[in-house]
């Protein structure tokens, strides 16, 4: 949702010059908006405004406008017009801008570099190096302060107690139990038709569900880079968010129907969930172990999810025929 939201604040000049693929990159001047994606984005030459998503995005050269940033690495080493909007892993802001707002998991503010306003920083490590004009905003774990500013504010970052973390994990899990019975009641023949699916391969839709998670938010990604396909991409990621949620709640259902068949049993729908989604909890609740059942447990799910849905289409199709 943050990748999306600053992708969606404009630039300020009307023409666009798009760029994709695994490395692109800009190495003569553009006198346009640049709108990229890819696996590497360089930035070699002046241009009026980036929007950029990466895993990593460079910028060597001046930038008239603003920057709008999303990736694994972030580097600014050139100047900046405007300001710098960004969110990623690491994010570096070695050059001058006007205003700077970041979240990621390391931010820097490079030696040298002089942001004319403000700065507002969030993230795990957060490093002032340079010169900050008027104010900087920081929320952070760590924060390491060498440099100069007009007027600093610092809020630590407190980590959720053992106790907070339980009764949240609970509240979650029961809001999904609720959840889970909903779906099972409401709407029998396509939760039962996905959990059919799971059952049929899971090792198989385990790993596809895997890659497909990747491969779903790649794409989404590089739809939202362009204008065009934003309301795609905020629609698509809200579908994607959806679906990753209630997965483990299919492989539940199945949990639970392949212990009550082993049992020699044969209780209602509902009992079959409650009886697999509360061993499955179980299980997720274990340190370590929890977080590879819950990871297997949203793949296996997502995959079956994704099959069933191509099942439903390609019947529909040849019921059109």
């Amino acid at each position: 949702m943050i990748v999306l939201i600053l992708l969606l604040i404009p630039s300020g000049v009307q023409a666009l010059t798009f760029l994709s693929g695994d490395q692109p990159a800009v190495d003569t001047p553009i006198p346009d908006d640049v709108v990229a994606s890819g696996g590497v984005v360089t930035i070699n030459a002046p241009i009026d405004s980036l929007t950029a998503a990466g895993g990593t995005v460079t910028v060597n050269a001046p930038v008239k406008n603003d920057v709008i940033a999303a990736g694994g690495t972030l580097i600014i080493n050139g100047d900046v017009g405007g300001k710098v909007l960004a969110a990623g892993g690491d994010i570096e802001v070695n050059g001058n801008a006007t205003n700077v707002l970041a979240t990621g998991g390391t931010v820097r503010i490079g030696q040298g570099a002089v942001i004319r306003r403000d700065a507002v920083l969030s993230g795990g490590m957060v490093a002032n190096e340079g010169s900050v004009v008027r104010n900087l905003t920081v929320s952070a774990n760590n924060f390491s302060n060498t440099g100069t500013a007009g007027n600093v504010t610092f809020e630590e970052r407190e980590e959720p107690g053992p106790l907070l973390a339980g009764i949240f994990s609970v509240l979650a899990a029961i809001g999904f139990f609720i959840l889970g019975l909903l779906l099972v009641g409401l709407l029998p023949g396509p939760f039962s038709t996905v959990v059919h699916e799971v059952e049929r391969r899971p090792v198989v839709f385990t790993v596809l569900g895997f890659i497909a998670l990747f491969v779903t938010t790649i794409v989404l990604l590089i739809v939202a880079v362009t204008i065009i396909g934003l309301p795609i991409a905020l629609f698509g990621g809200l579908l994607f968010i959806v679906g990753m949620l209630v997965s483990p709640l299919f492989v539940a259902y199945a949990l639970g129907d392949v212990i009550a068949s082993r049992a020699g049993r044969r209780p209602g729908r509902i009992w079959i969930f409650v009886l697999g989604f509360v061993i499955l909890q179980i299980l997720i609740f274990i340190p370590l172990f929890g977080m590879i059942v819950h990871a297997v447990a949203v793949s296996l799910g997502y995959g079956g999810l994704l099959s069933a849905l191509r099942g439903i289409r390609q019947f529909r199709a040849g019921e059109a025929a």
